[in-house]
């Protein structure tokens, strides 16, 4: 496919509409659950328990294991596999439903690119639209933190056979993809990057190129827990310092 790559990542169709964490909400108020290392001076998108995750079948395939992992939020998975970021956004844009002020979003699969980064810069600048717009969506329906999951960039001798076969049809766009996420990560204040693509060299975490095993959904999950302690971990830094300058 020479004039762009896009993914098809499952067949069918999936609903997802937000649900709670295993124990209930119920039980958690009772219980007192508050999210793994909140700390009173965290920013308030971070202590809260709400979460709006956007997936395709990737973040979709690890769904269990980041309620497991996060089992203190109450977690609301919305969209279907092989979603493209202008879907997501029209979806938000039609549906005019409230997201958690802090959003997840794992998506990125699903874009179009030319091969041997031909007319790289138009198609980069289509997806800087693209995300931006999707951004600014989730502004306006209530996020206050952005946690983007950049993508895997796998290698063959990390892969199984199914993963191996898939390698020139679309993993040679990844890379592309998580360029244009650290730009828009350096570009605002508001996203900051959960690195799947740093942590995700190494074999067991997929079952093909990139949808994930129980292993692979358990560090991905970590992964984006950890990305949401630093960057609340962070802004409580910031206050505080500023804070002590004034007068």
């Amino acid at each position: 496919m020479r004039r762009g790559g896009l993914l098809a990542l499952a067949a069918a169709l999936v609903v997802l509409a937000p649900t709670a964490s295993p124990a209930g909400a119920a039980e958690q108020r009772r219980q007192g659950c508050q999210p793994a290392g909140a700390t009173a001076d965290w920013p308030y998108w971070a202590r809260q328990r709400d979460i709006t995750v956007l997936v395709d079948s990737v973040l979709l395939s690890g769904k269990d294991k980041l309620r497991g992992v996060m089992s203190c939020r109450r977690i609301g998975l919305r969209g279907r596999p092989a979603m493209m970021l202008r879907s997501a956004e029209a979806q938000l844009r039609a549906l005019k439903r409230r997201v958690a002020p802090l959003v997840v979003v794992g998506l990125g699969y699903n874009s179009l690119w030319s091969r041997n980064r031909e007319r790289y810069d138009y198609w980069a600048a289509r997806f800087d639209g693209e995300a931006g717009r999707l951004v600014d969506m989730l502004r306006r329906l209530g996020a206050r933190q952005v946690v983007w999951v950049t993508l895997r960039e796998p290698q063959a001798r990390f892969l199984p056979p199914a993963g191996r076969r898939e390698l020139g049809l679309y993993a040679w766009y990844f890379p592309y993809v998580n360029e244009r996420l650290r730009v828009l990560d350096r570009a605002r204040d508001d996203v900051v990057l959960a690195d799947w693509a740093a942590v995700s060299d190494r074999p067991g975490l997929t079952y093909d190129s990139i949808h994930l095993t129980a292993k692979g959904g358990l560090l991905m999950a970590r992964t984006i827990r950890a990305a949401i302690a630093a960057e609340a971990a962070r802004q409580a830094r910031v206050a505080r310092m500023s804070a002590s300058r004034d007068p």
